[in-house]
């Protein structure tokens, strides 16, 4: 399951959620289990027991758990052989139990390309240079800068050659609120240019600042600095240290992993080469500069008359392939009876879980910085040894009158990637797919309480879930809305029901210690009973859920000053802009006519390359405010106006 970030003094990386209309550090855990969750009154029933039945699938499920979290599948990361091992582990697990696994072809597995990391080039791939105007005796002035010792390009930026005026842009701040704009002063607002950008923020060590007094804000985030200077349309941008971090290189990946596909080019350079620039140019150096702006918080941006910084840079993106698995049971059909219709064994269910996780760690995990193997036995080996025991439930019972359809995704942890690209390619009709159920985090069963998603995005699914589940024993938690961080939103965008399982958050979540020997296996043993009964009701019904538009509340949740929005991402489809799969209902971006299907590309004044410039340009706006909306619709440019809510 994907879910929210963080921030640093030092502006690292905020971490990219997998949803939209909450702040990109703004939504977490407790957002799915608390807030629009709608807990049932009724008191919870006594825990049932398991009898010598159930042992046979309590072992199952734990040696499931077990090997899809021991540290041979390597946390089960792109590209690595543990992810790829656990693939065929599932597709081996489909194929025995007689399931078809030939519904995309002779093989289970439905291949997508995504992004596994971004790498440096060569020390001769990568050149750097400052050139300026001549100095007194006529000669033109040059600084050379070499690779590791006095520059180094950041994965967050692009490849190629380029040659831009460079201007000085402070902190690289826009800050409506604290009435703050290192852009403001700058011509053109520092569009075309390389902007030399100060890390850190204005008066981070005064208590009174408006920065969140000696607190990291918002906008000490790398990633923000950046998202800013792409809303600007710089030409690049130079980071530089802050007069207290000394004069080391950040690492290649500090500013993010390169996911963004920026094509700007973006670098860092030591203080002294950008402190002796400055002076040259400005006639004053770093400190007093800085030192003006804290005193006074008035940014000091300025063009620097005749100097330019050229050279190339050369970035290696090393794509992978994500493979989702499936198989199908076959319905058998069933006939009208009465006022009853026939069921056509085409329509089919969708049973779905992702297997991938976060591998060794990376920007995504809890533990920042420990490169270590993040099992991720809950997240999502608990789903994923769920969905191939309810696969053998279902099918040792024989075919239902639809068709179910098991989907093992992968990909989920980068974006909802493996979901997102089966919705696009799919391997049933979108138009026969009555349903799909979610299974993510479903191992850590606490007080034999069941979190369900989406009871609201069809008709019958509320009293569906209120009955088996209490058949079941269990208490429910439920949330009406379709949407969330797991792949069921990548069905729901494409206006289908859903419900999505979950046991609730913990301690270990996106950390090393999600591990098999916490797992509640009685509670799975307990859950998978309960997951058989929902697919073989929706498999057996005659009558199928309707779709149900809902206005979902887990779109809202900002990051404090961030205004409501609506859109819902779509982050396996490629472009310059951000892409959107639909909106919520209601939204501002519902009212103000954006569809599925749009590509973002400017809000108000600023540029939109990607998901962290969204979330940067909508803070520079206030609730309330109607603002310009350019987007890209069938490849023509459509401008529409959109009053923002309050954020949420």
């Amino acid at each position: 399951m994907n879910q929210g970030g963080g921030r640093t003094r030092s502006g690292g990386r905020w971490v990219r959620p997998m949803v939209v209309g909450i702040g990109v550090a703004g939504m977490v855990v407790a957002a799915l289990c608390g807030g629009a969750v709608a807990e049932e009154s009724r008191p919870v029933p006594a825990p049932a027991e398991l009898g010598p039945a159930d042992m046979p699938t309590r072992e199952r499920l734990r040696e499931a758990v077990t090997w899809l979290a021991a540290p041979d599948r390597e946390g089960r990361g792109p590209g690595t052989a543990g992810i790829a091992a656990a693939a065929d582990w599932v597709a081996r697990q489909f194929a025995a139990l007689g399931l078809d696994t030939t519904v995309i072809g002779e093989e289970p597995f439905q291949p997508f390309a995504m992004t596994l990391e971004a790498t440096l080039g060569s020390v001769a791939d990568n050149t750097a240079e400052i050139v300026g105007p001549p100095d007194a005796s006529g000669t033109p002035q040059r600084i050379e800068l070499t690779l590791g010792e006095d520059f180094t390009p950041l994965a967050a930026g692009g490849s190629g050659a380029f040659d831009l005026p460079l201007a000085f842009g402070g902190f690289g701040i826009t800050a409506p609120k604290e009435g703050y704009d290192d852009y403001a002063s700058l011509p053109d607002r520092g569009k075309g240019a390389a902007v030399i950008v100060l890390r850190q923020e204005p008066q981070k060590d005064n208590p009174h600042s408006v920065f969140d007094g000696n607190q990291a804000s918002q906008h000490a985030a790398l990633a923000r600095k950046v998202a800013n200077a792409s809303e600007h349309e710089a030409g690049g941008i130079v980071f530089c240290n802050d007069v207290a971090e000394g004069d080391g290189l950040m690492s290649f990946t500090r500013a993010g992993e390169g996911s963004e596909k920026r094509s700007l080019p973006i670098l860092h350079v030591k203080r002294h080469v950008i402190d002796d620039v400055v002076k040259r140019s400005l006639g004053r150096d770093l400190s007093a500069i800085q030192q003006g702006i804290d005193e006074k918080l008035v940014p000091a941006s300025a063009t620097l008359d005749g100097w330019r910084i050229k050279g190339r840079i050369v970035i290696d993106r090393t794509e992978t392939q994500g493979r989702n698995v499936l198989a199908i049971l076959p319905g058998a059909g069933a006939a009208a009876a009465g006022d009853q219709p026939a069921i056509d064994p085409r329509e089919t269910v969708v049973l779905g879980a992702h297997y991938d996780h976060l591998g060794y760690g990376g920007s995504n995990s809890a533990a920042p910085g420990e490169k270590a193997i993040h099992h991720g036995a809950d997240d999502n080996a608990s789903g994923t040894a769920l969905l191939v025991e309810v696969a053998r439930q279902l099918e040792e019972a024989g075919p239902l009158p639809r068709s179910v359809l098991f989907a093992a995704f992968s990909g989920e942890e980068r974006g909802l990637l493996g979901s997102g690209h089966y919705a696009a390619n799919p391997a049933v009709p979108l138009a026969d797919t009555v349903a799909m159920v979610n299974l993510d985090m479903v191992g850590r069963l606490v007080d034999d309480k069941i979190i369900v998603h989406g009871t609201g995005t069809g008709t019958g699914l509320e009293q569906l879930v209120d009955r088996l589940v209490a058949a079941r024993g269990f208490g429910v938690a439920k949330e009406a809305g379709g949407f969330g961080p797991s792949d069921h939103s990548s069905f729901y965008a494409k206006k289908i029901p859903v419900l999505h399982l979950f046991t609730g958050s913990h301690a270990d979540y996106h950390r090393p210690t999600d591990t098999a020997d916490k797992i509640n296996y009685d509670g799975m043993v307990r859950i998978a009973g309960l997951v058989a009964d929902i697919v073989r009701e929706l498999a057996t019904s005659p009558e199928k859920p309707a779709y149900i538009e809902v206005a979902s509340t887990m779109f809202a949740r900002g990051g404090g000053d961030r205004p409501y929005f609506g859109s819902i991402p779509d982050f396996g489809k490629p472009g310059k802009g951000y892409a959107i799969s639909g909106v919520t209902k209601d939204s501002p971006a519902a009212k103000g006519g954006l569809q599925g299907g749009d590509l973002i590309v400017r809000i108000g004044e600023s540029a939109i390359t990607g998901l962290e410039d969204f979330d940067s340009a909508l803070r520079k706006h206030k609730g309330g405010e109607t603002v310009k909306v350019v987007v890209i619709r069938a490849g023509a440019e459509v401008s529409l106006d959109v009053t923002l809510g309050q954020p949420r």
